[in-house]
């Protein structure tokens, strides 16, 4: 049976580099998932490799597709991985690490209802195979620290559960080399546990705020914003602080300036998941710089009272400023 792409660029990683399975098996997913570039939003979850690294790895993964006729097609290749991920569930529920709910309560001493309060706010949770939910029996495991596991649980909730599993149970670098689950009994270990896997989980939400010129109810389709922001941020986070740090974190921006002067403006926010290309608005606010006061009229933005305000402008020098200035206003209302 001939080797598929994904199979070659293996080989010939592990030949070539002294690289852990599941991060090659990752990074040759993402590579040949991207057009064979490795998505700049992910290049810091493979920080230790350097960028010549990344690159030969790069051209590895294009040059194996291509050895094995592989259509490199978007669709195709993500029917692809779905099937390569869905045998790889298969056989975690065939040698035990994946169990029925059954099981699962059985071995963590659960009733139906409680796994069910367990599940609904994050303390476990379930993987779905072949439309039947099965629970990790990592986090059954009777050696582990429960209580201090399921706050970590809580905490990455914002990944896919596979991701979830993958981060519990895979050595990190950011950790020694060690897994997490490995560093639940020692405070020290579990401190830096908690702020590695919250880091972790703001990496699968992105807010993003735009702003565009003139009063807008729906963000413009014909136009270029006139200033995005977005920074990856836990989506759990309120609205506003979210919206906060994206415009002060600098971990994008664009463009970076001189700024043109727009005294009427409109500013979007919105959040998007990693892999779902299409954001989710979340606020519509219209900003009028009036002599020394803005008028600030909130047009749409959940958990927030939909009104309309004027504060005083201070001497802010462009519209960004002006809407740092806005979106702490209402940080703090």
């Amino acid at each position: 049976m001939a080797k598929s792409g994904w199979d070659i660029a293996m080989g010939r990683i592990d030949a070539e580099f002294d690289i852990a399975q599941f991060l090659a098996s990752s990074l040759v997913r993402r590579i040949a998932a991207n057009g064979f570039r490795l998505p700049a939003a992910d290049r810091s979850k493979f920080q230790k490799l350097p960028d010549e690294v990344i690159a030969r790895i790069e051209q590895i993964v294009r040059e194996a597709y291509l050895d094995a006729g592989e259509d490199v097609g978007g669709e195709i290749l993500r029917e692809h991985y779905w099937q390569q991920a869905l045998v790889a569930r298969r056989e975690m529920v065939a040698n035990g690490e994946l169990l029925t709910p059954t099981e699962f309560k059985k071995r963590i001493g659960l009733s139906e209802k409680r796994l069910a309060r367990l599940v609904e706010d994050g303390s476990v949770f379930g993987v779905d195979v072949d439309e039947t939910e099965y629970f990790p029996a990592l986090l059954a495991d009777p050696l582990l620290n429960r209580k201090r596991l399921q706050i970590i649980c809580r905490t990455i909730v914002p990944a896919e559960p596979m991701g979830r599993l993958g981060f519990l149970s895979s050595p990190r670098g950011s950790l020694g080399g060690r897994r997490p689950v490995e560093m639940l009994d020692d405070d020290v270990d579990f401190k830096s546990v908690k702020r590695i896997a919250a880091a972790w989980a703001a990496e699968w939400s992105r807010t993003i705020v735009k702003m565009y010129k003139g009063e807008h109810q729906r963000e413009p389709s014909d136009v270029e914003p006139l200033y995005t922001a977005m920074a990856d941020i836990d989506p759990r986070r309120p609205l506003w602080e979210r919206a906060s740090e994206a415009l002060h974190s600098h971990g994008y921006e664009w463009p970076l300036g001189p700024y043109p002067g727009a005294r009427i403006f409109t500013l979007f926010v919105e959040q998007q998941a990693v892999g779902d290309s299409t954001p989710i608005p979340e606020a519509c606010v219209q900003i009028l710089v009036v002599g020394e006061r803005i008028r600030i009229r909130i047009v749409a933005a959940a958990g927030t009272a939909l009104s309309s305000q004027t504060i005083a402008a201070g001497k802010h020098k462009t519209f960004v400023d002006i809407a740092k200035q806005v979106v702490a206003y209402l940080l703090k209302h």
